[in-house]
């Protein structure tokens, strides 16, 4: 994990691989700390953000479970700045 980084639930990072030991060698070495357990063939969606650090440049991972939230009445209306009766049609 890269230095000063502190673990954090449904957040990890990636580190570029300096010690590559054949072709076959991951580019990137890190971890994942998982918010939820997970079964066999199940699908974690991740989102990732490049970042320049003093040990070099690392991929910040975060678990994607964003859901929308039920109570929030989406989509909204817009509301209409013109009236039906302002239409010349």
């Amino acid at each position: 994990m890269a230095s000063g980084h502190i673990a954090q639930v449904g957040k990890g990072v990636l580190m570029q691989n300096t010690k590559k030991t054949s072709d076959k060698s991951p580019d990137w070495k890190g971890t994942l700390m998982l918010s939820e357990d997970y079964k066999a063939g199940q699908t974690v969606k991740i989102a990732g953000w490049t970042k320049a650090t003093p040990m070099g440049s690392l991929i910040s991972l975060s678990e994607d479970n964003w859901k929308p939230n039920p109570d929030s009445n989406y989509p909204k209306e817009i509301p209409r700045k013109t009236s039906d009766q302002d239409v010349p049609f």
